[in-house]
């Protein structure tokens, strides 16, 4: 069964209150078209959770987000700052979960697992226990070791960018998958966008390099540069230009509003937003 679906189809299932995990990592392959038409759509109130860069930013900055679960904040290998992320954060307007990065996934790993949680070390002896009291310490019934017990992460949706798919949902990742095959089995539903679709013969040529497969998969589209401003390795690297005029524009609300429609309230499709940043010429270069 063919699980192509459009943009908008995708869209419509992502409700206000939803709570969301976003693959990827930092400013890594981040699922960025899917996320502008969320922000288009008008969604409210979501959870969010991520290994966080300009995507939770941008969710921030559009009024989309009630809370954040993640295990750090950065755009990794740009010397700007999420201005949205910030504000909130020194604000107080919404509720941020902070954990390590071991902890984060050991919630997914629970939900993965069909488990009420995850035990792991990670956490002991850290601020994060007292920031969290829900977060329980338990005991090992084998050698009562104190360990902490981490709550499953279950999202309704886990949204992902991979570099091909083909129409039933084998999805190839050609660099690093970082947690991206454990997102999609935590979540209820599965969107994944893609480079570009292929016949599953291609795909099965390289099957090593499918890290998602159709089980997971609820609907697979087609969004080139899906990933932009951020990189999608090896199809294209960062666009720095854009990422610096980003994050200048996170400085307050209202100069973020003036970049909110110039290049997504105000475009109606992600074509028409590739040619707002620069049209091929742009895209080219990024490739080199």
């Amino acid at each position: 069964m063919s699980k192509i679906i459009s943009l908008s189809e995708l869209v419509s299932q992502v409700s206000s209150g939803s709570s969301i995990v976003i693959g990827g990592w930092g400013q890594i392959r981040k699922p960025m078209a899917i996320l502008r038409e969320i922000v288009r759509s008008g969604k409210k109130d979501l959870t969010v959770m991520s290994f966080a860069g300009i995507d939770v930013d941008l969710l921030i900055g559009a009024n989309a987000v009630k809370k954040v679960i993640y295990p750090f904040a950065g755009f990794e290998v740009a010397p700007v700052t999420l201005g949205n992320f910030r504000r909130a954060r020194q604000e107080c307007v919404i509720d941020f979960v902070d954990l390590s990065e071991n902890m984060f996934i050991s919630g997914f790993k629970a939900a993965a697992e069909r488990l009420p949680f995850y035990p792991t070390r990670a956490g002991l002896g850290s601020d994060i226990l007292e920031m969290h009291p829900d977060i329980q310490l338990i005991e090992s019934p084998y050698t009562g070791e104190k360990l902490v017990a981490m709550y499953a992460l279950e999202p309704d949706i886990a949204l992902v960018h991979v570099n091909a798919a083909d129409k039933y949902g084998n999805c190839q990742i050609l660099g690093d998958p970082f947690f991206d095959y454990v997102f999609v089995k935590a979540a209820k539903k599965v969107f994944v966008s893609c480079e570009k679709i292929v016949d599953t013969e291609s795909i099965n040529q390289k099957y090593e390099q499918v890290v998602i497969h159709p089980p997971w998969v609820t609907g697979v589209l087609e969004l080139p540069y899906g990933a932009h401003p951020g990189l999608c390795y090896p199809n294209y690297k960062v666009d720095q230009a854009h990422v610096v005029e980003y994050s200048k524009s996170t400085s307050d609300p209202p100069t973020f509003e003036t970049y909110l429609q110039k290049y997504i309230r105000g475009v109606a499709a992600n074509n028409q937003y590739l040619e707002s940043i620069g049209g091929p010429d742009k895209l080219a270069a990024l490739k080199a």
